[in-house]
């Protein structure tokens, strides 16, 4: 945006020096116009011999004064088309306004979403610290539970294998009666 302000500010720049150039000319002809005009009032008695000449200049003076014109008529045509630049400058800045206030309402909204999730990012905080004191006390529980299950297990264990070791003697005589009394049938059998 800057930089075509100094393009444009360059090019008004550079017009007006050429104008003000256009316009020393122009004094700078008058000024000799002038200084012919007084040789020619000094000359007064020469005009009729060089009448001819005061009409060849005159029509050079016309012609630069139809240059001047033409010149003229280029720097209007010039600042017609600064005119229209301008306006078409203008229509690019309306534009870039409203994109701007359309940015500036989008940024809002980003702004408001962002602290909403900063909100929610809080909340989760607390939620996960609340969380994370849980975690610990359920760690250390189930530490306790270990250890007591441990214990717990290790009781069991010893009963069972105490009982085990019982019903074993049990089955070892159980086993004991059995043989008898097959040995017993065996005999009774035969005898029969």
């Amino acid at each position: 945006m800057e930089a075509i302000l100094r393009e444009i500010l360059g090019k008004l720049t550079s017009i007006e020096s050429h104008f003000l150039q256009f316009q020393q000319e122009v004094r700078e002809r008058f000024a000799q116009i002038d200084e012919r005009f007084a040789q020619i009032d000094e000359r007064f008695k020469q005009i009729d011999e060089r009448f001819a000449q005061i009409d060849e200049r005159f029509k050079q003076i016309d012609e630069r004064f139809a240059q001047i014109d033409e010149r003229f008529a280029q720097i209007d045509e010039r600042f017609a088309q600064i005119d229209k630049r301008f306006a078409q400058i203008d229509e690019r800045f309306a534009n870039m306004e409203s994109r701007l206030d359309a940015l500036e309402q989008e940024m809002k909204e980003t702004n408001e979403r962002i602290s909403r999730l900063e909100e929610e990012m809080c909340d989760v905080k607390k939620r996960l610290e609340h969380v994370e004191t849980q975690l610990s006390d359920v760690k250390e529980t189930v530490q306790r539970l270990e250890i007591q299950l441990a214990d717990d297990v290790r009781t069991l264990l010893q009963n069972i294998y105490k009982k085990i070791d019982e019903k074993g003697f049990e089955i070892y005589a159980l086993n004991k009666r059995l043989l008898r009394v097959e040995a017993s049938i065996e005999q009774l059998q035969s005898q029969v």
